[in-house]
């Protein structure tokens, strides 16, 4: 069966600009994901297609090359064809030679994708005739030959990884999927925003039989409410009542293992203030065994939906403090 036609597997035109694209990956995408249609054997076949008009079509080079040659363009571009000029193939460009190329996109825009695969019924053997003998000699052929043997790495790629300040905390694993395959990503204790994860053989693939490069999984960590990082220490905004921060009391702050620790209150505590809680804060990157401080700062909360009663006392506080 001929393979569907890109531009129609996202719905789109062939003018379509990669805002387009990207916004009709993104909608296909979440209603085939596999998630979403477990034990559903259609819905994976088109969340792969998805996937791979989608890796096709967002990438300008490829596009062009699509357009020009249709589902046989990868193979015209291993071949050291490009869009621009197919009969320059002396001079035509390879797979980049394991280049470093860093590329701006959530990881939720490269999950999922696919790459593109070989098709069949066009008039590529005539072409491909044509390209390396007619006119070019013996001569040549050997030439193109020795350039189909030099294998090339593929392209490393960088994308971004969104986790919790929690998951920085206490390290774990996710479960990405990468152009269908699932992946187990190791998040290290303590890592820090802008740390990147390797994933040896995930990026681009090589050209002329050569290894894939290396995806780079850029760590942004999400701020838990009411918690600020600072290194491996942790400043948490923590409420009191009027009363306690007048008089003193105690009062339990939660932490990130999960449980809660006793602070207490002195009288007159202003709002704003800090109190250090050794050794609770963030793990080491480096050193597990070590963990920052933990800095409670306190808010003081104002009750509302007063008395009359109340606001009598009130009063009368200010008067004597005047």
């Amino acid at each position: 069966m001929a393979k569907r036609d890109y531009y129609d597997i996202l719905g789109v035109s062939r003018d379509a600009s990669q805002k387009d694209i990207k916004k009709a990956y993104r909608k296909l995408a979440a209603k085939y994901h596999p998630d979403k249609n477990p034990d559903d054997k259609e819905a994976e076949n088109k969340f792969k297609e998805v996937g791979e008009a989608y890796d096709v079509l967002s990438d300008p080079e490829k596009r062009k090359m699509y357009d020009r040659f249709g589902h046989d363009w990868k193979r015209y571009q291993q071949a050291g064809a490009s869009a621009e000029d197919f009969g320059g193939w002396q001079q035509a460009r390879g797979a980049n030679g394991g280049h470093y190329q860093r590329v701006n996109f959530n990881v939720e825009d490269l999950f999922g994708g696919g790459s593109g695969q070989r098709g069949g019924g066009s008039p590529f053997s005539s072409i491909f005739e044509q390209f390396v003998g007619g006119g070019r000699g013996q001569q040549g052929s050997q030439q193109f030959h020795r350039q189909q043997q030099q294998a090339q790495k593929g392209q490393d790629v960088e994308a971004n990884l969104q986790i919790r300040l929690r998951e920085a905390y206490h390290g774990g694993s996710r479960k990405v999927n990468i152009r269908g395959e699932q992946v187990k990503v190791k998040i290290p204790k303590g890592i820090r925003d802008g740390k990147r994860i390797r994933l040896k053989g995930k990026g681009r693939p090589g050209g002329r039989g050569g290894s894939h490069g290396d995806l780079y999984l850029k760590i942004k960590i999400r701020p838990e409410e009411n918690y600020e990082r600072r290194g491996d220490d942790l400043y948490y905004t923590h409420d009191i009542d009027l009363y306690t921060a007048v008089l003193g009391g105690k009062t339990y702050v939660p932490t990130m293992e999960g449980n809660k620790v006793k602070l207490q209150i002195p009288p007159e505590t202003q709002n704003g203030k800090l109190f250090r809680l050794g050794g609770l804060g963030m793990p080491n990157f480096k050193n597990n065994d070590k963990h920052g401080d933990l800095y409670v700062r306190t808010n003081v909360k104002i009750p509302g939906n007063l008395s009359s009663k109340e606001k009598e006392k009130f009063k009368e506080l200010a008067e004597m403090r005047s």
